[in-house]
Formats: C-alpha cells, structure tokens, sequence
C-alpha cells in the first residue's frame, strides 16, 4: 500500500488533468508513480517530460530501452516496475521466456546480454565499470552517444525504481 495519498485521476488541477491524459494516452492508464509525482505537479512534468524524451529519443530501439528497464527494475527489487516493464515487452512481441531471460540478465543475443550486464553493474556499482567494458559496447557497434543513452535509461529507472519501492506503491495503488 502506497506510504502517500496518490493524486486521483479527478484532480482539480488542469495541468495536472493535461499531463494525465497525455500518460493514458501513450501507457492506457496513469501508473501509481506518476499520481505520486502528482502531488507536485512541476514534480510529474518534469518526470514525464523525461520519460518522454529518454524513450522517445535517441538511437536505440524501444525493445532495448524496455530491456534496460526490466533488468535495472529487477536487479533494484522494484516488482511493481518489473511487473510493467515485462507486461511492456510483451506487448512489443517478446515471448515470456525472451522476457525471463532479460530479466535474468541472460539473453541468448549476445550484445543484450552485455548491455544487461553492463546496466546491472552501473546500477549497483558504477565504480567497477571498466574501459574494458566501454570498449565492448564500441566493439558491438555502439558509439558513444548510444553508452550514454545506455546509462541514462539505466539512471532514469533506478531513480524511479528507488521512489516506488520508498512509497510502497503497488500494482492496485
């Protein structure tokens, strides 16, 4: 059960109402964490135009970014945010044993196996991430934009997954 009174998807509040309506729009409801961010509405558009832009932008694929989100979810003991993640890619046509493996962290592709690892580390420990480990994303094709990209996926659901668990908030909040 959430730790704080969750915005309702009735507020008063006609920026709030707007950004909502947005949210339903691309997720087809209002997440838990977002009616939390609510309660400051310069708080659930700054989350959500980040949201926006980290996943909607840039060179990798979605598949990709969701993996990202899966695993980090995963490795931080986010279970509401491992529960949407692993609903996301199968929606984007991942069968559940593809969905598993990423939660694992043990994909049989290969260069998504590196980045899950790679991720999972930079979630835990950031400082055991080796140029090793930067020359192997380049080696797999990656440029340095895409390592970027890579880490700021992983920094925007380890900071989300940190709010969720901290707030108790559930998949009926």
């Amino acid at each position: 059960m959430a730790r704080l009174k969750l915005c309702g998807e009735d507020s008063k509040n006609q920026d709030v109402l707007e950004i909502f309506d947005e949210i339903r729009e691309r997720a087809g409801r209002v997440p838990a964490a977002y009616r939390a961010f609510a309660l400051h509405p310069h708080i659930l558009q700054a989350n959500w135009n980040r949201t926006k832009n980290i996943l909607g932008q840039g060179n990798l694929p979605i598949e990709i970014k969701e993996a990202i989100a899966t695993r980090v979810s995963k490795v931080n003991g986010c279970h509401f945010c491992l529960k949407i993640h692993k609903d996301n890619l199968e929606a984007l046509g991942l069968d559940s044993a593809s969905v598993e493996s990423i939660e694992n962290g043990c994909p049989d592709d290969e260069k998504l196996h590196f980045i899950l690892a790679f991720v999972a580390t930079a979630t835990k420990e950031p400082d055991k991430l080796t140029n090793a480990d930067f020359e192997q994303l380049k080696a797999f094709g990656y440029s340095e934009k895409d390592i970027l990209e890579i880490l700021t996926t992983m920094e925007m659901y380890t900071g989300y997954n940190k709010i969720i668990v901290a707030l108790g908030l559930q998949d009926d909040d």
